[in-house]
């Protein structure tokens, strides 16, 4: 009984000062703020980077990012400024990707010949990138 009390208090001891180590070391978008807190700062930012050819992807099934200004496109319920360039009859013409073929089904997969609102609102998957280092180390590499 006194070993099985000595180890369980070692344990959360060890667990506690630990986890104080690890949290120490990690600075995170909200600052200094407590998770369960309200965060006053505003998030960090950093200069919006832009590559010619796309981004090489983190991790697999990781929607391609958006190697370009976002600034003035305009994405609602009436506008999606992202297709009049990466639509069906534009792409070619302005020398980008093309909108996936799942993104032109519905949920029960029936091809629709617009692109679906499930997929219509692109920044909920597709983001632009900003130049800062990575919170944690990442060993992904793409295939």
């Amino acid at each position: 009984m006194k070993k099985t009390i000595l180890t369980t208090v070692a344990a959360v001891a060890t667990m506690f000062f630990v986890s104080q180590g690890i949290a120490a070391g990690v600075y995170s978008l909200r600052g200094d703020a407590e998770l369960t807190g309200p965060s006053n700062d505003a998030p960090r930012t950093g200069k919006l980077m832009t590559q010619q050819g796309g981004f090489e992807r983190a991790f697999e099934q990781q929607p391609p990012l958006i190697p370009h200004n976002m600034d003035k496109s305009e994405i609602n319920l009436k506008v999606n400024g992202c297709m009049k360039c990466h639509s069906k009859e534009t792409f070619e013409k302005e020398k980008a990707p093309v909108v996936g073929e799942s993104h032109y089904m519905d949920v029960d997969g029936k091809k629709l010949d617009n692109i679906s609102m499930r997929r219509y609102f692109c920044t909920q998957c597709h983001v632009p990138q900003v130049g800062s280092d990575p919170l944690v180390e990442n060993t992904f590499t793409a295939k």
